[in-house]
């Protein structure tokens, strides 16, 4: 009997637990002949983000000229830089232009640098001006400028009303979504599953490609003898692009 019991005393803890490891099998191993159980359903996510593009037809152009002027003193160059500036200003409302800003003013003396030391050979003056006005009217309105005191077309660039850029930013934010949801169908049809809801949105921010910028730097001598007639001026596509991540359960 003391045999039995020593026995019983030396291995009873082994057989309980190899007795807790059979019912662990027990629970993970299935009735279907033995396939891993998967993880709480609850806990499975799929993330995948979506695209969406909406092209969108340009109709305001934003016009940057500028007055340039050059002369023997920092004193009459301002003045003049003054004069023809407020000539054109006026010149500028008179045509109902909208966003009207000065973006720059600059005075700075010239030299020649090939002589030694370099030597002062004069003053130049710039006023810098931006706008904004239909594209229809922008032929018009550059040709007004430049005959009001405007001697450089800086920048000419197009985009779309506020308006359209949100119209155009929902039905991208819309395609995003869609895509999102496409790749994940097919992603989880292939696996025999389905959505099952959509746990978390992610919306990252939209970018805009502004179309081709036709006029750059243009001295305005220049531009009036290039330009005859009203010049043409013609918007082309703004791109609003949109990108959504969603993380959905299955």
């Amino acid at each position: 009997m003391k045999g039995g019991s020593s026995w019983k005393r030396k291995w009873a803890p082994w057989l309980a637990l190899g007795l807790a490891l059979a019912v662990l099998a027990w629970g993970v191993v299935g009735s279907n002949g033995g396939a891993m159980a998967s993880p709480d359903k609850g806990s499975r996510t799929l993330t995948v983000t979506g695209q969406g593009s909406v092209a969108v037809e340009t109709s305001i152009a934003v016009i940057r000229l500028g007055v340039v002027i050059q002369g023997d003193t920092a004193q009459s160059v301002q003045q003049q830089l003054a004069e023809r500036s407020e000539r054109l200003v006026n010149r500028l409302k008179e045509l109902q232009v909208s966003a009207l800003q000065t973006t720059g003013i600059s005075l700075y003396p010239q030299y020649d640098y090939q002589q030694s030391p370099p030597r002062l050979t004069g003053i130049q003056g710039q006023n810098s001006l931006q706008f904004e006005v239909p594209i229809a009217r922008a032929g018009q309105v550059l040709d007004e400028a430049v005959a009001a005191g405007a001697t450089q077309v800086e920048s000419v660039s197009f985009r779309a009303d506020e308006a359209a850029l949100l119209q155009a930013r929902s039905r991208a934010l819309s395609q995003a979504v869609e895509d999102a949801r496409r790749q994940a169908s097919d992603v989880l049809r292939a696996l025999n599953l389905s959505i099952r809801s959509v746990e978390r949105i992610q919306i990252h921010s939209e970018g805009y490609i502004a179309p081709p910028v036709p006029l750059v730097g243009m001295g305005g001598a220049e531009y009036a003898r290039l330009q005859a007639a009203t010049t043409p001026v013609e918007g082309g596509q703004q791109t609003v692009r949109a990108q959504v991540t969603l993380e959905i359960r299955f």
